[in-house]
C-alpha cells in the first residue's frame, strides 16, 4: 500500500495558490498584531488635561507610505530601433541622388 504525504502539490497552479493563501494568512496576522499592538498603546498613555481640552489623541501615528511596487513585472519594451534587425521588405528605399544632395545642403552650411 502507497504512502500518502500530504501536502502534496498537484500542480503549479495548485502551489502558486497555497503560496497565495499563505501569503494572505501572513498578511492578516502581521494586521492583527498591528491592531492589538496600537490598541495597548492606545490605552496604556493617559492624556494630559491640556490633550483633553484639545480633544487630542494620547498617542498619534506617523507611519510612512510603503513604496508601490508592479505586481507583475513588465517586460522592458524597447524604443524600436535597438537590436531589431528589418526584413528586406520593410526597408525604406531611397533614391541616391537624393541622399547626395542631403550631404551638399551640408556642407553649404
Amino acid at each position: 500500500m502507497p504512502v500518502l504525504l500530504w501536502p502534496r502539490p498537484l500542480s503549479p497552479q495548485l502551489d502558486s495558490a497555497m503560496s497565495l493563501i499563505q501569503a494572505a494568512k501572513n498578511l492578516m496576522n502581521t494586521v492583527v498584531s498591528t491592531v492589538k499592538a496600537s490598541y495597548v498603546a492606545s490605552t496604556k498613555y493617559q492624556k494630559n488635561k491640556n490633550m483633553e481640552a484639545l480633544n487630542m489623541p494620547a498617542i498619534s501615528w506617523r507611519m510612512k507610505a510603503p513604496e508601490k511596487k508592479p505586481l507583475v513585472k513588465r517586460e522592458k519594451q524597447d524604443d524600436g530601433q535597438t537590436n531589431k534587425v528589418k526584413r528586406s521588405s520593410q526597408k525604406k528605399h531611397i533614391n541616391p541622388v537624393q541622399a547626395l544632395s542631403e550631404f551638399k545642403a551640408m556642407d553649404s552650411i
